[in-house]
């Protein structure tokens, strides 16, 4: 009597498990999108032209900057060409003025490490401005390089 028991529960196991993975099989193929990702990221870069400045553009300009230049050496050197200068990007409005804000720094394991805070327009990626670390304000580009000549 055992022993069917344990044959019915065994049965009706490996039943389930059978009945389990055609699901999520079919549920994967169900999940594939049928337009291809491609025209998503054409349709963003088309509301990045309608808006002026695009992300892209922002961070190309930044890395074109002989400051993140050099920490883009320093840093290439320091890990044997095994990283580069990340982002973090994010938007806000400062005296009507539409801003991105560009944190330029090395992304590890365990943290960010921030090298430089930057605010670019919107409209224009114009009128670059970067944090005083010491003051705590932003100044103009040329200022700032003005103030911290070596």
């Amino acid at each position: 009597m055992k022993k069917q028991i344990l044959f019915v529960l065994l049965i009706s196991f490996l039943a389930f498990i059978s009945c389990q993975s055609n699901t999520s099989t079919k549920a994967k193929s169900d999940q594939i999108p049928e337009k291809p990702a491609v025209e998503q990221i054409e349709t963003s870069a088309k509301i990045g032209e309608m808006a002026g400045c695009s992300t892209e553009e922002a961070m190309k300009l930044i890395l074109a900057l002989k400051e993140v230049e050099e920490s883009k050496r320093n840093l290439d050197s320091l890990t044997d060409h095994k990283a580069n200068i990340s982002f973090m990007i994010d938007s806000l409005k400062q005296d009507g003025r539409e801003l991105y804000s560009l944190t330029a720094g090395y992304n590890n394991e365990e943290r960010f490490e921030p090298y430089y805070h930057f605010y670019l327009n919107k409209s224009d990626c114009k009128n670059i401005q970067i944090l005083d670390i010491v003051s705590g304000e932003y100044l103009s580009l040329e200022a700032w390089r003005k103030q911290n000549r070596n």
